[in-house]
């Protein structure tokens, strides 16, 4: 009964984001030379994923990053009005990345506590061009599956950040996948 409950809280929409910006933003992660891996805790096992925090020093990150928030502002609303307990009120972060064959990220839940008290968590898939990488919610201290979902282009997946949804990316296997990920505070 529980496991059917927290599933409910996972949201996918395919097609949600045009196939053209897709193409774009993954041309763009190319462009800008996303060469630092972003890491949990310095263990380079637990996360393999090169990012790009989109920042305000370029007026490129600047121009995706007011793109990236009307397209899932719709989409926050809507996934308000079925959890209207659900609070969230500003974009705490935006990342993109690229995940290269071998890239992954195991269990990990995306609320920090007080250090970052993120409510909701949204993945923007830019591309299905790749094997693997197929993103799985469960449980990091049983090892359980709980939800697999394969993500296609324009797809965008919605949960709560919390301690109730551990998740992880599978590792790539072949290809790169590309994503945008928005937390909300």
């Amino acid at each position: 009964m529980i496991i059917e409950k927290i599933e409910e809280a996972i949201m996918v929409y395919n097609n949600f984001i045009n196939k053209e910006f897709c193409k774009k933003t993954c041309e763009y992660i190319d462009n800008i030379g996303i060469d630092s891996l972003t890491t949990h805790s310095n263990n380079k096992e637990y996360r393999k994923v090169l990012g790009h925090t989109l920042g305000k020093e370029r007026i490129s990150d600047k121009i995706y990053f007011k793109k990236i928030y009307d397209e899932i502002w719709k989409f926050v609303e809507n996934y308000k009005i079925k959890f209207p307990q659900m609070e969230c009120f500003k974009i705490e972060q935006i990342d993109l990345l690229k995940y290269e064959a071998g890239g992954k990220y195991d269990y990990h839940c995306d609320n920090h506590g007080t250090a970052s008290p993120r409510t909701l968590s949204i993945i923007i898939n830019l591309n299905d061009e790749y094997e693997g990488g197929d993103l799985v919610f469960g449980s990091q201290y049983l090892d359980t599956e709980i939800k697999k979902v394969s993500l296609k282009t324009g797809s965008i997946v919605c949960f709560p950040s919390n301690f109730l949804f551990p998740h992880k990316i599978q590792p790539i296997t072949k290809g790169i996948r590309y994503s945008i990920v928005v937390w909300l505070l």
